[in-house]
């Protein structure tokens, strides 16, 4: 079903004029309208993940305060049995539309959607080019940059803090982890070359895994232990296993870094707004967080855009198009202003200035500028062409 005008939202009235014997009559038929149809397929651990899965959720939520739509969720264990799913659901030939989350599921959308070519398809943090399929990924190498910027220089900021940071990554060969992990080195390096600091960088180390807080704790404490790795700030794009790094959070400020002045084990986090995670008290959403930002793809954003534009029948507008959501503003993604950017660090809701101060800021800012306005080009690769 195509919503082909807004009053189909809220269901029609039928009048029909029925001419009998010179009599005019009026009836009514309550035509109830029927809500269209919108899968999800996402990979383990699927919604819950606290990063791009769940803020795809929030469009969703926010889409449905717009019009009315069914959506069902289908989380896969794994690719093949994404692929299972796909299949199932496209040959269905119930869904308006099914939204694909998570760039390692290419290969799987792209083999379904090739055997399926009535289907419409919406892949949001990947690129798979076909007619049917509307593809949309985020440079957050881009906003990863002012990440790595502002590890390196708030590491270097206090003479009791180490000067040493760590990556911990969840999945090696994660395309979008690659980006990030990038983005984040060529901030690093700016920080050293350009803001003439003199910081290190660990080699980076994976989880193995999207949603594996154990390996995560321990990993997390290897890097903060004073004895080992010494680090005073880890970027941690690692979805679920976050959960593990706050573990590694708590222990390191109970034992290490108790009865040092300054001295606080703080994190990056990546691929949603995970800075709750670092507070006192995760449900009470209050107080300072040492997780200091995070980045932020617009997912949210993007899947509002494409579901909204598909159940008004403007999906051929945006069938076998890729778009990139990024900091840069150019003719393929055009912003008005620093508002509409497709990718960027959180708001520091939770920061303490003592911790990042405004100068520190104003960095930030000014380097935000810097890459909207092409000055500074960051690469999705490193070391950089």
């Amino acid at each position: 079903m195509i919503l082909s005008s807004r009053s189909s939202i809220i269901g029609s009235i039928i009048i029909v004029v029925i001419i009998f014997s010179g009599a005019i009559s009026f009836v009514y038929m309550n035509s109830q309208y029927v809500p269209p149809d919108v899968a999800v397929v996402v990979r383990a651990p699927g919604f819950g993940d606290l990063s791009m899965a769940d803020q795809v959720l929030t469009g969703i939520e926010e889409l449905g305060g717009d019009m009315v739509v069914n959506f069902k969720y289908f989380t896969a264990d794994n690719e093949a049995q994404a692929q299972t799913i796909l299949e199932q659901l496209s040959a269905s030939r119930i869904y308006e539309l099914i939204v694909v989350i998570g760039g390692e599921l290419s290969n799987e959308l792209q083999t379904v959607a090739a055997t399926y070519s009535y289907q419409k398809y919406a892949f949001i943090g990947g690129s798979v080019v076909a007619n049917n399929i509307f593809s949309v990924t985020f440079a957050q190498h881009e906003a990863a940059f002012l990440a790595g910027v502002l590890a390196g220089v708030v590491s270097a900021s206090n003479t009791n803090r180490s000067g040493t940071v760590g990556i911990i990554g969840s999945v090696s060969t994660d395309p979008t982890v690659i980006k990030l992990i990038a983005g984040f080195k060529q901030g690093f390096d700016y920080a050293n070359n350009s803001l003439n600091y003199s910081i290190t960088l660990l080699p980076a180390v994976y989880v193995g895994s999207y949603n594996d807080s154990d390996t995560a704790e321990e990993l997390a404490k290897d890097m903060f232990d004073p004895e080992g790795d010494n680090a005073d700030i880890i970027f941690a794009p690692v979805r679920a296993s976050i959960l593990g790094i706050r573990n590694a959070m708590v222990y390191a400020n109970e034992t290490w870094f108790c009865n040092i002045t300054n001295r606080e084990p703080f994190i990056i986090a990546a691929e949603g707004n995970q800075d709750y995670i670092g507070l006192p008290d995760i449900e009470t959403r209050a107080g300072t967080s040492w997780v200091l930002t995070s980045v932020v793809p617009r997912s949210d954003l993007a899947v509002y855009r494409v579901i909204n534009a598909t159940l008004w029948g403007e999906f051929d507008k945006l069938q076998g198009e890729t778009l990139q959501y990024q900091m840069k503003n150019t003719t393929s993604f055009p912003m008005s202003s620093m508002d509409e950017i497709g990718v960027n660090l959180t708001d520091f809701e939770f920061n303490n200035r003592n911790w990042i101060p405004n100068e520190i800021l104003q960095i930030i800012q000014s380097l935000r500028y810097d890459i909207f306005y092409g000055i500074i080009e960051v690469s999705d690769t490193y070391p950089p062409p």
